[in-house]
């Protein structure tokens, strides 16, 4: 996270994910001072597939017209959710998918990826690790999948998310977790909240040799220096146990100060992650907070 975030893009379409997810989506605009896009996926027409010409043009012109009629109130809806308090630059923009099959994740990467220095907010829903295996979640292929920032909400994260009090974030020592820290520092001063820094260890880790650093005070100093300075404070907190997912989500439901995660992503390929998944994603899974990964 080298450049400053000037857009924060949202896909719509009317359900509570992703009203939960714009209004957490403007709340990031505000702190951020970006542009917020709301963006609709709309579908292919299937009456494009038709074999018989003489119907195809009539039911095409008809089909979308009604596409474009569910795109507005979408967006119109999303509109609705953002306070009117927030003094924000807010743009709406239709993408139309090219293929039968749908793929709004391909389609929302995409869109992200000819966009300078975004932050995708997506809504999603709590699946069981069969149903996103079997189904697919847009949520999930979107944080595998885009080159920016992604910011997953769930219903219950924003019924209090009109301020953010304290970000978590996960610390490891690695490039993803410092680009995590920048983000986090940003996000933390422009919300004047506090930042709590959390280095997960095995339950029982050996301690350190005499003469030697632990190694979760150094990943604390390297992670500090990347937050840069923080107001409202920085407390280091060491989580024991072999489940770190779980460790990271404990933590932030033990507290009622609206948290927010941010977190770094570590690429294991999409097959693997199927099979064993990442602590990120299960984070995103287990989390009532809305839950930032970075790239």
């Amino acid at each position: 996270m080298s450049e400053h975030i000037s857009l924060v893009i949202v896909p719509v379409d009317g359900s509570p994910t992703a009203h939960a997810a714009t209004r957490h989506a403007a709340l990031l605009s505000h702190l951020l001072q970006a542009s917020l896009q709301l963006v609709h996926v709309m579908p292919l027409n299937p009456a494009e597939f038709s074999d018989v010409p003489a119907n195809r043009e009539a039911e095409a012109d008809r089909d979308r017209a009604q596409r474009l009629t569910v795109a507005r109130d979408a967006i119109a809806s999303a509109r609705q959710e953002i306070p009117s308090s927030l003094d924000l630059s807010i743009d709406e923009v239709i993408l139309e998918e090219e293929g039968f099959v749908r793929h709004p994740a391909r389609i929302l990467v995409d869109h992200a990826s000819k966009q300078k220095h975004c932050l995708l907010v997506v809504g999603a829903r709590h699946l069981s690790d069969l149903d996103k295996f079997l189904e697919g979640s847009v949520s999930n292929e979107v944080v595998h999948k885009a080159g920016c920032p992604v910011t997953v909400v769930h219903p219950e994260a924003a019924e209090n998310g009109t301020r953010i009090g304290r970000v978590l974030l996960p610390v490891d020592g690695s490039k993803h977790s410092d680009r995590a820290a920048k983000l986090a520092g940003e996000l933390a001063r422009r919300a004047e909240a506090s930042v709590d820094m959390l280095f997960c260890r095995p339950a029982g880790a050996p301690q350190p040799e005499a003469g030697s650093q632990e190694e979760s005070v150094l990943v604390f100093e390297q992670a500090s220096r990347h937050l840069g300075e923080v107001p409202r404070g920085i407390e280091p907190h060491i989580l024991e146990g072999d489940r770190y997912a779980e460790a990271i989500t404990d933590f932030a439901h033990s507290l009622d100060d609206s948290p927010i995660i941010v977190m770094g992503r570590r690429g294991l390929g999409a097959w693997r992650e199927k099979l064993v998944g990442s602590v990120s994603h299960r984070v995103i899974d287990l989390a009532h907070c809305p839950v930032t990964v970075t790239v």
